[in-house]
């Protein structure tokens, strides 16, 4: 369980790493507005930030029930 606890702050601090480097992105983007090759980096940057928070969230879940399930057990 400690392994998860520490798991989970990890995961959120790169998430937020990540949302930092996309507001740095979206200010680059501002500056060449035209720039074909800054405006895909981008788009994909925020691709790979939602797709990053989506499994976030689904192992955040997954580890809430597993958790649930063995302090039921554990109370037993």
């Amino acid at each position: 369980m400690d392994e998860s606890d520490n798991q989970l702050p990890r995961s959120r601090a790169a998430i937020e790493r990540l949302e930092r480097a996309l507001q740095r992105l979206e200010g680059v983007t501002a500056h060449h507005n035209g720039d074909l090759f800054l405006e895909g980096e981008l788009r994909r940057a925020h691709e790979d930030y939602r797709r990053l928070d989506e499994a976030s969230r689904l192992v955040e879940a997954r580890l809430d029930g597993a958790i649930g399930r063995l302090t039921l057990i554990l109370e037993e």
